[in-house]
C-alpha cells in the first residue's frame, strides 16, 4: 500500500528513513541490553557490601563481647593485684614482728643439756673416785656452779623456747602468706595469658574488618560507577528512544500525507467522473424528454437536423408530407 502511496522519491526517503529507524531501534536494544547487565551487576556488588557489611558486624560484635571479657579479666585482674599489695603488706608486717621477735630472744644458746651431763659426770666421779677432801669440795663447789647455771640455762631456754614458737608461728603465718601471693601471680598470670589471648584475636579482627571496610570502599566506588554509567546509558536510552519515536512520527507523518493527498487525488477524480456521468445522464433524459415530447425524432440526416433546429418550426409528420 505504502508503494501506491508514495511517489518514487517519498517512497526512496520512507525506505532510509525506515533503515535508519531499524538501526536506532537495534542500538536501543544494544543499550537497553547493556543498561540491564549494568542493573545485573549493580544488585551483584549490593549483595555482595551487604555481606560483607553483615560480615563487618559479626566481627564487631565478636569484638564487642571479646572486649566485655577482656575488661571483665582486667577488673579480676585489678582485684587480684590488689589482694596480692595487702598481702605483701601483711607479710612486710609479719616479717618486721619476727625480726623483732628474733632481736628480743636471749643472746646465747641454751647449754641446758650439756650442762646437765657435765654435772651427772662430775657427780659420778665424786661417788666412784677416790680424792682429797680438798679436791672433793672443790668438786662439789664446781658440780653448785653448773647447778646454777644450768638453772639461769633453762629459764634461758624457756625464753628461747616461747620466743622460737612466736617467731615459729610468725613463720608459718609469713608462709601462708606467701603461699597466697603465689597463687595470687599464678591467676594473675592466668588472667594476663586470657588477657593477651583475647587481645589477640580482637587485633586479628580488627584487621579483617580493615579488611571488610576497604572491599567495602572498592566494591561502594564500582557499584557508584556503575551507577552512573547507568544514568548515562538511561540518558542514551531516552537520546536513541527519541530519535526512534522522531523516526516514527516522520514515517507516519510522511505516510499520513500521502494517504490525504491520494484521498484528496480521489475524490478530485472521482467528482470530476461522477460530474461527467450526471451530464452524460442529464443529456440523455434531456433526449428522452424531447423524444417523448414529439420535439425530436429519430432518422433524419444532419442537415435536417440543423436546419430544424436553426429555425424551429420543424412540425411532426413534415417529413412524411414532403
Amino acid at each position: 500500500m505504502k508503494g501506491n502511496l508514495l511517489s518514487e522519491e517519498a517512497g526512496d526517503e520512507e525506505r532510509k528513513a525506515r533503515e535508519t529507524r531499524i538501526a536506532a531501534e537495534q542500538k536501543l536494544d544494544s543499550l537497553r541490553a547493556h543498561r540491564r547487565d549494568l542493573f545485573l551487576t549493580v544488585n551483584r556488588l549490593s549483595e555482595e557490601v551487604m555481606d560483607l557489611q553483615r560480615r563487618r558486624q559479626s566481627l564487631n560484635d565478636e569484638v564487642q563481647n571479646w572486649h566485655s571479657t577482656f575488661k571483665a579479666l582486667g577488673d579480676k585482674q585489678r582485684t587480684l593485684k590488689d589482694a596480692r599489695t595487702r598481702l605483701m603488706d601483711q607479710l612486710d608486717e609479719l616479717m618486721e614482728a619476727l625480726h623483732q621477735k628474733k632481736s628480743s630472744m636471749p643472746q646465747g644458746s641454751p647449754r641446758h643439756k650439756s650442762l646437765a651431763s657435765e654435772i651427772a659426770q662430775m657427780e659420778k666421779e665424786q661417788q666412784t673416785k677416790v680424792m682429797s677432801l680438798k679436791e672433793e669440795n672443790a668438786l662439789i663447789d664446781r658440780i653448785r656452779q653448773l647447778r646454777l647455771k644450768l638453772a639461769d640455762a633453762e629459764k634461758v631456754e624457756a625464753k628461747w623456747m616461747e620466743a622460737e614458737k612466736a617467731t615459729s608461728a610468725l613463720k608459718s603465718d609469713a608462709d601462708a602468706l606467701r603461699q597466697k601471693i603465689a597463687q595470687t601471680n599464678a591467676e594473675m598470670n592466668k588472667l594476663r595469658a586470657q588477657r593477651d589471648e583475647i587481645m589477640a584475636k580482637v587485633k586479628g579482627h580488627l584487621a579483617e574488618i580493615g579488611h571488610v571496610l576497604t572491599e567495602i570502599r572498592s566494591k561502594g566506588k564500582a557499584r557508584s560507577e556503575l551507577l552512573d554509567k547507568v544514568k548515562q546509558s538511561g540518558e542514551e536510552i531516552a537520546e536513541m528512544g527519541k530519535k526512534v519515536l522522531d523516526l516514527s512520527h516522520e514515517s507516519r507523518r510522511r505516510i499520513d500525507e500521502a494517504r490525504r493527498n491520494y484521498v484528496e487525488h480521489g475524490e478530485t477524480v472521482r467528482k470530476t467522473f461522477l460530474a461527467k456521468e450526471a451530464r452524460e445522464r442529464s443529456a440523455d433524459e434531456n433526449l428522452t424528454n424531447l423524444l417523448k415530447n414529439g420535439k425530436v425524432e429519430l432518422g433524419f440526416d444532419s442537415e435536417v437536423g440543423q436546419w430544424a433546429n436553426a429555425h424551429g418550426t420543424r412540425r411532426k409528420g413534415h417529413s412524411a408530407q414532403t
